[in-house]
């Protein structure tokens, strides 16, 4: 039976057309949403799922959004979304990372966002959700 260590839940804005957060060109990310998660010492086999929700609205071309989560810093999740704004303008994108044993001690895991292609714009608009559960 796995062991609840922690649960935090971070809600920039629970609805849409709460943020208007222009998306940044690659390489220059914007995080969007932060949690901490503390891991104790006596749970050196643990693992920590995190959960995002986000609102995206395509304002010009095909953007595509990379999503980025950090861990203290380091990379390690992205993941990849296409908004076709020829036909609709609005997205709601979920995804779950999961990072495995991670060392005790307190971490920041952020959400960033970034667009690929120079031509085309987006925008989140929320909502903006994100969570982690982190378990041994």
């Amino acid at each position: 039976m796995a062991v609840l260590i922690e649960h935090v839940i971070n809600v920039p804005t629970p609805i849409t057309n709460g943020a208007a957060i222009d998306i940044p060109q690659t390489p220059a990310g914007q995080g969007i949403a932060l949690v901490r998660v503390t891991i104790p010492a006596q749970y050196p086999v643990n693992r920590v799922q995190l959960d995002a929700t986000v609102g995206l609205q395509g304002i010009a071309g095909i953007p595509r959004v990379l999503f980025r989560v950090f861990r203290d810093g380091t990379e390690i999740y992205y993941g990849l979304q296409g908004i076709e704004t020829g036909l609709e303008t609005f997205s709601l994108t979920s995804f779950i990372a999961a990072d495995i044993n991670v060392a005790p001690g307190v971490h920041d895991y952020v959400l960033s966002v970034e667009k690929l292609g120079a031509a085309t714009q987006a925008r989140v608009i929320g909502p903006i959700v994100f969570t982690a559960l982190a378990t041994a």
